[in-house]
């Protein structure tokens, strides 16, 4: 097995609304299975997550407004997260090769044009690299270029065969390709991607069981396929196997009312808010939870204070757009805001 390390960023609180929303990517190091993830171009940030602060000493390489977010590990990339518990921490600094701090510089500012030039440039001199190769697949995809990133890191699972990095890389562009697919008309062929991107989920589980990005990959591919029970259990285990992360728990409760235990979820929304109370989603998500139970002044509350933290919580439109909710979790905060638009103003 080849051995890990990397750079992984902390999670500022109101970052983590990002992460229920979000792929989750990988990519290498050179010559080590070292974590990037990275982001979809068509994934926005919501409002209150712009303009964070950078932190240090481990060299914050996020920017809410940009979607690919990469981290290194001598050549790896970063993500919006806290450390990896089972991970070298590795700075910027410790990237000899100037070539390539370049390039990972270049990627973390949002300067992909010149990101991929440096990378292609590399993979030109020497196309052995499959962690240069991981890279600008994270590149190509934060361009909206999902198939090509489909071929950058096919490449990258040429090259490190056993490494779980490359499968989890893949299985991101896979889903893109089938939400592709599924946009324009094509739902069978649609299916078709999302399962191979289930069997590359699988593949980097098999090489790396504790590989939460792999998990919860798994259980958004899962939610595409309507199969709740194995998305929540997806979930569930990548908010176990890394507990920091609120985002993978928020999920594991919208995927637990989905199935109809209400009261699990409501009682583990609230504990994600008691340890972050800015969490604008865990705030609208409980709202629409306590107007299933019936609460409609509690869950008023709720929507009120998701809106005082940014964002357009009474829009279900946007709510769609911008989160990934079960359907049961969408019709409740419909509802909810179809009788809170008839209530009277006092």
């Amino acid at each position: 097995m080849i051995p890990k390390r990397s750079l992984v960023t902390g999670a500022v609180v109101k970052q983590r609304n990002l992460l229920v929303n979000r792929r989750v990517c990988r990519c290498l190091s050179l010559g080590f299975c070292s974590p990037v993830r990275a982001t979809l171009k068509d994934l926005r940030p919501l409002p209150e997550q712009r303009e964070q602060p950078a932190s240090d000493p481990l060299l914050r390489l996020i920017t809410a407004t940009h979607a690919l977010v990469l981290s290194i590990s001598i050549l790896a990339g970063v993500w919006i997260a806290p450390p990896v518990a089972v991970a070298n921490n590795v700075r910027l600094a410790d990237v000899e090769n100037p070539e390539l701090r370049a390039g990972i510089q270049a990627a973390t500012s949002g300067e992909y044009t010149k990101a991929e030039l440096i990378f292609t440039r590399i993979l030109t001199e020497d196309p052995s690299l499959a962690s240069v190769w991981s890279n600008l697949g994270n590149v190509h995809m934060s361009q909206g270029r999902a198939k090509q990133a489909f071929d950058d890191y096919t490449r990258a699972v040429q090259l490190a065969p056993d490494a779980p990095v490359p499968y989890l890389n893949r299985a991101i562009a896979l889903e893109e390709l089938g939400l592709q697919l599924e946009r324009e008309g094509l739902p069978a062929e649609a299916l078709v991607r999302w399962r191979e991107a289930l069997a590359d989920c699988d593949s980097a589980i098999a090489r790396d069981a504790r590989e939460f990005a792999a998990w919860f990959n798994k259980g958004n591919v899962e939610l595409r396929l309507h199969d709740y029970d194995a998305a929540l259990s997806c979930f569930s285990t990548a908010a176990d196997l890394a507990p920091g992360i609120a985002g993978y728990r928020l999920r594991a409760a919208q995927l637990l009312f989905q199935v109809g235990n209400t009261e699990g979820a409501v009682r583990t929304v609230k504990g994600v808010l008691r340890k972050n109370p800015n969490y604008a989603e865990a705030h609208s998500t409980l709202a629409a939870m306590l107007w299933s139970q019936g609460q409609l002044a509690a869950a008023e509350g709720q929507l009120e204070a998701a809106l005082d933290l940014g964002g357009r919580w009474r829009d279900a439109g946007w709510v769609a757009a911008n989160t990934r909710w079960p359907p049961r979790l969408e019709e409740a905060l419909q509802r909810l805001l179809d009788i809170s638009t008839t209530l009277p103003i006092v």
